[in-house]
């Protein structure tokens, strides 16, 4: 049953927590008004020029970057993976190099990658035009292609900026809850990824068997720091532990869910679903990003339509949780059918995702072990990246939570 105490922002905690003898929500209760969330997508890619034989990534990204603003896309080019938040806009997408995808500069394919500014959920027509036009130049000036050390991350805040506790811990266990679930609608080598490790069976939470013992400790938690070591914590002698020589165990983001933006700042940053393989689709990635806010919302609104914790997590849970979501947040009904086809009815429905049955692999390649390094070295792990940077660039210009009404406009 939800707690009804107060976190540490003063706001009425209704993160879920779970019991063997659950009530329903009275009828005539008040109903959870639908959160609005910020959203900035992160898309990795091998990409070349279908026009210039590109040497290096530096003229490749110049090339995308004028092509982009030809079309309309406002965006700048940041060099290094660790960018200070003065050289990042909030309002312009971000071109870079992608440490973790492998360049052939023989062929001239480099590693890109593209993160979106945040832009608002609701504004759906807008942002939704934005990624296609995006997607239509790569695809029509560009070759791109998808190997499987390409991603799509997607970065959620909600709109004012800053997570409550209890959102984010109410976002932690649907997550935790349903990891068999989305593992079903990801192919196989986004189920065993050293760049989208597991959270259920991190370094902490695999020592609880049990998955309700698992929401219970999650629903335990009382800060964000012990939030995110909890859903972040990796063993030293994992294979990214050896690979970064590390003496003990420690936070680190390359998981499914990465909490640790929000670990030291007190709620100020974004959590991250970092499972999705590369994409090159426009279709696709709106109709992913459509459900990964929905799935947020209902989680934190409505926990106990997505979470039983006595019972198997099942896609059909999953499902109508997502579209009972979509109703109340009026996503429209053309997009609700994509993701019903495009995604739920793809779904891997063969054996083998049970509890235990998708741990983390337990050996990564030279390649990978090489690549953790270099993305350690230039701002990953929990340090700053180009998406965190350009998150601090949005909130220097967001109001002061007591400033009333916190929206900005962004001028694409």
């Amino acid at each position: 049953m939800p707690h009804h105490v107060r976190d540490h922002t003063g706001h009425r905690d209704h993160s879920y927590s779970p019991t063997r003898h659950e009530s329903r929500r009275s009828s005539h209760s008040p109903q959870p008004r639908t959160p609005e969330f910020r959203f900035s997508v992160e898309i990795s890619l091998l990409v070349r020029s279908r026009i210039i034989d590109h040497t290096t990534v530096l003229g490749l990204q110049k090339e995308l970057a004028g092509r982009l603003t030809l079309a309309g896309v406002q965006n700048h080019q940041v060099s290094g993976e660790s960018p200070s938040k003065t050289s990042e806009n909030f309002k312009n997408w971000t071109i870079t190099s992608a440490l973790s995808v492998s360049s052939k500069p023989k062929e001239h394919k480099f590693g890109l990658r593209l993160i979106s500014p945040f832009m608002p959920f609701s504004w759906y027509s807008i942002w939704k035009t934005q990624l296609r036009t995006v997607l239509s130049v790569l695809n029509t000036d560009f070759e791109t292609t998808t190997t499987h050390q390409c991603a799509t991350h997607i970065h959620l805040v909600p709109i004012k900026g800053y997570w409550r506790l209890s959102q984010a811990r109410s976002l932690a266990q649907a997550a935790v809850y349903h990891e068999s679930t989305f593992d079903r609608l990801v192919p196989l080598y986004r189920r065993k990824n050293v760049w989208a490790k597991s959270n259920r069976y991190n370094k902490y939470l695999s020592k609880y068997p049990d998955l309700a013992d698992c929401l219970e400790r999650i629903a335990a938690q009382t800060t964000f720091e012990g939030l995110a070591a909890r859903m972040n914590w990796c063993a030293r002698d994992s294979p990214t532990g050896q690979s970064l020589r590390k003496e003990s165990d420690f936070q680190h983001d390359s998981f499914r869910w990465n909490f640790t933006p929000t670990g030291a700042t007190q709620g100020y940053g974004a959590i991250e679903f970092r499972q999705l393989g590369g994409m090159t689709e426009a279709e696709d990635l709106i109709s992913w990003i459509t459900l990964v806010a929905l799935f947020a919302q209902v989680a934190v609104t409505r926990p106990e339509e997505v979470i039983r914790p006595f019972k198997v997590p099942t896609l059909a849970r999953l499902e109508e949780a997502i579209y009972s979501q979509a109703e109340r947040s009026k996503v429209p009904t053309g997009r609700v059918d994509l993701i019903r086809s495009g995604i739920f009815e793809m779904a891997d429905l063969s054996s083998g995702f049970g509890e235990g049955e998708n741990p983390d692999p337990k050996a990564i390649t030279i390649d990978e072990d090489q690549r953790l390094r270099w993305v350690d070295r230039e701002g990953g792990g929990v340090g700053n990246t180009p998406a965190r940077a350009k998150y601090w660039s949005l909130m220097e210009n967001l109001s002061p939570p007591e400033g009333g009404q916190i929206f900005v406009e962004p001028h694409w």
